[in-house]
C-alpha cells in the first residue's frame, strides 16, 4: 500500500478512535459522512493502484470518476469556505 495512503487511513483511525473516547454530541451526518470519506479513500486507492495509464476504459467509467471528482471539489470548497 502506498505510504501517503497508509499514512492517511492511520491518522483517520486514529481520529475515529480519538472521538469514541471523547464524549460529545453525536451529529449522524458528519459521521455517516466520514464513513462515506473513508470508503471513497479505500476505493479510490484500489482503483489508482489498478488503472494502468494505458489502460482503455469504458466512457461510463471515466465519466462516473469525472463526476465524483467534481462532486468532491465542490464540497471541498464548500467546507474551506464555510471554516475562513
Amino acid at each position: 500500500m502506498d505510504k501517503n495512503i497508509k499514512k492517511l487511513i492511520e491518522t483517520m483511525v486514529q481520529e475515529e478512535m480519538t472521538n469514541m473516547l471523547t464524549p460529545t454530541e453525536p451529529d449522524h451526518e458528519a459521521k455517516m459522512a466520514k464513513s462515506e470519506l473513508r470508503d471513497m479513500i479505500m476505493n479510490g486507492a484500489k482503483l489508482y493502484k489498478s488503472i494502468g495509464d494505458q489502460d482503455n476504459l469504458p466512457g461510463w467509467v471515466s465519466a462516473y470518476i469525472t463526476l465524483a471528482s467534481d462532486y468532491m471539489h465542490s464540497v471541498a470548497a464548500y467546507m474551506e469556505e464555510k471554516s475562513n
